[in-house]
């Protein structure tokens, strides 16, 4: 299988992105500039803008008078969601946006890696908040019988999930979350905009209903930087 390579200004984007990320150019430090990239790389002065259009689009970059294109501080995540009830899950869907590809049948590998028994409909997107870069690569998993049409959850402002309670008179019961650190292929960091093997948190919520049936999957790649969970503990004391 052929792969079609990525644009010049995407490679020279992530390879100066990769220097950022590994501490090669720091808070502070000036880059090339566009004529200086053209020169270094033999490239047209358009690819050397558009490769520092989409760094200083992800924050990693920004002009500064007198010194030029520099680095920039590591941003804060765009988006902290809190952890611990099932109203903050909720909260995360009315916040950031979900736009989905398509709607597709769930494919066998998908139907076993996920434990999802029956037919499922896959809505795969991008999330994302305010405009900003996305947020998250997240496909979510609707059993067939509940999934509501592209079209519906195009327009939806809230969850798929209140959307399956309202339409089919079913009750999300319990919410499963599990979180894990990992490294994103080429496909999906290109998707996002970062470079391949970019850390990223994966989490994975199984909604079940009052039968214990699995009912909705939703399953998140979020790349470091624009994502993430906060936990508030109480100290108990006697």
């Amino acid at each position: 299988m052929t792969t079609t390579p990525l644009p010049r200004y995407r490679q020279i984007a992530d390879e100066l992105r990769e220097a950022i990320a590994s501490g090669r150019l720091k808070p502070g430090d000036a880059l090339p500039t566009e004529m200086e990239l053209c020169a270094a790389r033999d490239i047209s002065r358009h690819t050397a803008r558009e490769a520092l259009r989409l760094l200083t689009e992800d924050g990693l970059i920004a002009r500064r008078r007198g010194a030029g294109t520099v680095v920039t501080q590591p941003p804060a995540p765009a988006f902290a969601q809190p952890i611990g009830d099932f109203d903050s899950i909720l909260q995360y869907a009315r916040d950031a946006a979900f736009l989905p590809d398509r709607a597709r049948p769930a494919t066998a590998g998908e139907a076993k890696r996920l434990d999802l028994t029956g037919a499922f409909t896959a809505y795969p997107g991008l999330r994302r908040a305010s405009g900003a870069a996305p947020l998250a690569i997240t496909t979510i998993y609707v059993l067939d019988a509940l999934a509501p049409p592209l079209e519906a959850v195009r327009a939806l402002t809230g969850s798929i999930s209140e959307w399956v309670e309202n339409a089919h008179d079913v009750s999300v019961a319990s919410v499963t979350q599990r979180m894990e650190a990992v490294a994103l292929t080429k496909t999906d960091a290109a998707k996002l905009g970062v470079a391949e093997g970019s850390p990223a948190l994966r989490t994975l919520r199984r909604y079940t209903d009052v039968s214990g049936r699995t009912i909705l999957v939703s399953e998140s790649l979020h790349p470091a930087g624009r994502f993430a969970y906060e936990m508030k503990m109480t100290r108990q004391r006697k």
